[in-house]
C-alpha cells in the first residue's frame, strides 16, 4: 500500500502543473485578444468545437481502458489499439473535408472555417495517440512527466499562437499553435515511454491487439455515447438559451460557467488524475477500491463544502465587485448553480470507477439521463413561458438530479 501522504502529494504535483498551466494562458490572454479579432476566435472555437466532438468516437474510448488490464503487456495491446483506431479515424476523416470542405462550411454557417477544416484530421490523430500515452503514463504514475506536458504545451501554445499572430497568420495560427503544443506534449511522452517501457511496446502483434480490441469492445458501445450524451448536454444549453431568450443570457450563463469552472477544473482533474492510477492499482492487487474511494470521497467533501457554502452567500456581490455590476446577473446565476456544481466537483473527480470497474453501460445511461433532464428543463421552460431566471434554477435543478444518481451509483459500484 501507499502511504497516505503520496496520495497527496501526487494530487499538488497534478495541481501545481494545471495551476501553472492555466496562470500562463491567463497571463497571455490580454495579447491574444489583442492580436487576433474576435472573428478569428470565433471561427477558432468553431473548430475547437468540431474537434472535441469528433475526438469522441475517434479511439473508441479505448485509452480508458489502459488503466484497466493487470499484465502491462495486455496495457501496451491497448495503448496501440486505441492509437490505430484514432489513425484510421483520421484517414477516414481527411477524406471526408477533402470531398465536403467547402460544404461543411456551408452546413456550419462559417464558409471562413472551409480551408482549416484540413487541419481536423492531424488534430484528432495527435490527439488519439497523445491521450493513449496520457493514460499509459498516468498508470505508472508519472504525475511529474503529466505535470510537465502541461506545463509545456501552454507555454508552446500561447509563444506559437503571439508569434504566428504577429505573423498575421490569422486563425490558422491559433489553431497550429495548439497543434504544435500538443505534438510537443506527445514528443514528451514518446521520449519516456522510449526510455522506460520499450520492451513492452516493441514488435506489436496484431492478433494480441486485436484480444484487447475484443475485450474492451463495451468501450466503444457505451463510453462513446456516453461522451456523445455528455458533450450535448454541456454545450445544448447556451444555444437553446440564444434560440428561447436572447445573447444577452447566453453571455452572462457562459460567463458564469468559464469563471467558476476553470478553479474547480483544475482541482477535480488533479484529483482525478492521481485517484483513477491508485484506484486502478487498488483493483489490480486488492480485486476492490473502497479504501481510496472513501478517502478521497471524505477529502473532496472537506475541501469543497466550506468554500462552497461561503460562495454561495457572496457570489452575486464577487461578480458584481469584481467584473462589473452589468455582471451581477452572472453572479445570481453562480449562486443558483452552487449546488450542482458542489456535486459535479465530487463526482467528476471520481467518475473513472465506471470504466475501471468496466460499468461503461451504466455511466452512458446516466448521461442519457442527465441530458433529457436539461431537455425537459427547457421543454418546461418553454411551454410554461418562464423568464429566464427560472430556466437557470429548473438547469440547476437538472444538473442537481444527474449528478446525485451519478453519485449513488458510484458507491453502490464500489461496494459490489
Amino acid at each position: 500500500m501507499l502511504p497516505k501522504s503520496e496520495f497527496t502529494k501526487n494530487v499538488l504535483t497534478v495541481m501545481t502543473g494545471a495551476g501553472m498551466a492555466q496562470a500562463i494562458t491567463l497571463v497571455f490572454s490580454p495579447i491574444l485578444t489583442r492580436i487576433f479579432t474576435p472573428e478569428e476566435f470565433g471561427v477558432f472555437y468553431l473548430f475547437s468545437s468540431l474537434a472535441d466532438i469528433l475526438f469522441i468516437p475517434a479511439t473508441g474510448r479505448y485509452e480508458m481502458a489502459v488503466l484497466v488490464p493487470k499484465k502491462e503487456k495486455e496495457a501496451a495491446n491497448t495503448v496501440w489499439a486505441a492509437g490505430i483506431i484514432a489513425t484510421f479515424f483520421s484517414i477516414l476523416l481527411l477524406i471526408i473535408v477533402f470531398l465536403f470542405n467547402q460544404k461543411i462550411g456551408i452546413w456550419l454557417n462559417e464558409p471562413k472555417i472551409g480551408k482549416w477544416l484540413y487541419l481536423l484530421p492531424p488534430t484528432i490523430f495527435i490527439r488519439g495517440w497523445l491521450m493513449s500515452f496520457h493514460y499509459w503514463q498516468n498508470r505508472h504514475k508519472r504525475f511529474k512527466i503529466i505535470t510537465g506536458g502541461k506545463i509545456a504545451e501552454s507555454t508552446i501554445n500561447v509563444s506559437s499562437r503571439i508569434g504566428m499572430g504577429l505573423l498575421q497568420f490569422g486563425t490558422g495560427g491559433l489553431i497550429v499553435g495548439t497543434l504544435l503544443a500538443r505534438i510537443g506534449t506527445l514528443g514528451m511522452y514518446v521520449f519516456s515511454i522510449l526510455k522506460n517501457d520499450k520492451k513492452y511496446f516493441s514488435a506489436p502483434q496484431i492478433s494480441e491487439i486485436k484480444q484487447q480490441v475484443h475485450h474492451f469492445k463495451h468501450f466503444p458501445k457505451d463510453m462513446v455515447p456516453a461522451g456523445l450524451f455528455h458533450t450535448s448536454a454541456t454545450q445544448l444549453p447556451p444555444i437553446l438559451i440564444n434560440y428561447l431568450y436572447t445573447a444577452t443570457v447566453v453571455g452572462h450563463f457562459g460567463f458564469m460557467n468559464r469563471i467558476i469552472r476553470t478553479p474547480l477544473s483544475v482541482i477535480g482533474k488533479s484529483f482525478e488524475e492521481v485517484f483513477k492510477q491508485k484506484a486502478s492499482e487498488e483493483l489490480r492487487d486488492f480485486g476492490n477500491c473502497k479504501k481510496i474511494f472513501y478517502s478521497t470521497l471524505k477529502k473532496l467533501g472537506a475541501i469543497a463544502f466550506v468554500p462552497f457554502l461561503i460562495f454561495y452567500f457572496i457570489a452575486p456581490y464577487i461578480f458584481e465587485f469584481v467584473f462589473g455590476e452589468k455582471w451581477a446577473i452572472a453572479g445570481t446565476y453562480a449562486q443558483i448553480f452552487t449546488l450542482p456544481l458542489f456535486i459535479n466537483f465530487i463526482t467528476s473527480s471520481l467518475a473513472s470507477i465506471f470504466y475501471l470497474k468496466e460499468k461503461t453501460k451504466i455511466f452512458s445511461r446516466l448521461n442519457l439521463l442527465q441530458l433529457s433532464l436539461v431537455i425537459f428543463a427547457f421543454f418546461l421552460s418553454h411551454w410554461y413561458g418562464y423568464e429566464a431566471i427560472i430556466l437557470i434554477y429548473l438547469l440547476a435543478g437538472a444538473y442537481t438530479i444527474s449528478y446525485l444518481m451519478t453519485l449513488l451509483f458510484l458507491v453502490k459500484i464500489v461496494e459490489e
